[in-house]
């Protein structure tokens, strides 16, 4: 049944589908895994996570449906990415399936309703069975990088929930304030200012560049982060991160969009280990990119993460994704 489902919905636009999915989530008709296996249990800033298996922020951008990704077995969600005013992202078509299978490259722009209405559906999902059982980030961002914004954002959402996500590193949006570590650092100060005592992670764009992790690690360490994500998609710039031709979309005569799929699984290990050897063996590491198996999974966390979070290889494989890696760590 669900490979009929996953056909069906691959038949759609890859934006189609994905809202299909959340309709079908908000509607209560998700699959439903079993109670998790206790060996699977993780602790992260003083939070049980019932399973090391998380949503990647994007897949989530409402906070609409996390009852149903309560019930399809995931240890937690990271929401959003949020922001203060309502937006429309990007022109569409704005998601892309490339032809290997198991990629995508997303141009969404971070649209969304804004922050009122994220933040009622925050306050809905708090009041349900569900919200005991799941770990609940949320993704906040600034395309414009104002920290007024980001402070609004992460006073508002930080007491209903158990880490926020700074996204400072989205390929598909014009950052204003640039990429500069200092202004990142600042932007972290200020988040964790406004929402503590709620942990802040760093979401970091893909690098293999050393120097220029550890001075981004180090300064967000001190600024106030406890954490890291890593990574966010790959930009056209990047490319070379791939180690593959990727036919990349255009938008007026320009390469846009961030790839995400197998081609990351390299430098996230490469990235989640260098991290760690920064950070050391207690610091929050979550890793995300190019996981679709469970021995993908199986890497990233070898490699010094301490959970992982899917949203592609999901796309491609349905809730069939996690009960094969909760097999792998098991075993």
């Amino acid at each position: 049944m669900m490979e009929m489902i996953l056909h069906a919905l691959h038949l759609l636009p890859p934006e189609t589908a994905h809202k299909a999915t959340i309709l079908a989530l908000k509607c209560g008709l998700g699959s439903t895994a079993p109670p998790d296996d206790p060996s699977l249990a993780v602790t992260l800033f003083g939070k049980r996570f019932s399973n090391p298996i998380g949503l990647a922020a994007g897949a989530e951008k409402k906070a609409e449906a996390l009852k149903g990704w309560t019930k399809m077995g995931f240890g937690f969600v990271e929401a959003g990415t949020v922001t203060l005013y309502p937006r429309e992202g990007n022109p569409t078509p704005r998601v892309w399936r490339l032809g290997d299978g198991g990629s995508l490259i997303n141009w969404m722009g971070l649209p969304g309703d804004g922050l009122a209405p994220f933040v009622e559906n925050l306050r809905a999902f708090s009041e349900t069975p569900e919200r005991e059982r799941l770990i609940l980030g949320v993704s906040i961002g600034s395309p414009e990088g104002n920290l007024d914004d980001f402070k609004t954002v992460a006073e508002a959402c930080a007491p209903l929930a158990d880490y926020l996500t700074l996204n400072a590193s989205c390929p598909n949006v014009a950052h204003e304030a640039g990429h500069a570590i200092e202004a990142i650092a600042k932007q972290i100060t200020a988040v964790c200012e406004a929402a503590a005592p709620c942990p802040v992670l760093l979401k970091l764009g893909p690098t293999n560049d050393g120097a220029v992790l550890t001075e981004m690690v180090e300064a967000a360490k001190a600024a106030g982060a406890v954490g890291i994500v890593a990574t966010n998609t790959v930009p056209h710039d990047k490319k070379h991160l791939l180690r593959a031709d990727t036919k990349w979309p255009e938008h007026g005569g320009k390469p846009v969009g961030g790839y995400s799929g197998p081609g990351l699984l390299e430098t996230t290990c490469w990235m989640v280990a260098e991290i760690r050897r920064i950070l050391g063996p207690d610091a929050p590491i979550m890793g995300c990119g190019g996981i679709q198996s469970g021995a993908d999974a199986l890497r990233v966390l070898k490699a010094g993460a301490n959970v992982v979070q899917l949203y592609t290889g999901l796309t491609y494989q349905g809730p069939g994704l996690l009960d094969e890696i909760k097999r792998c760590l098991r075993n």
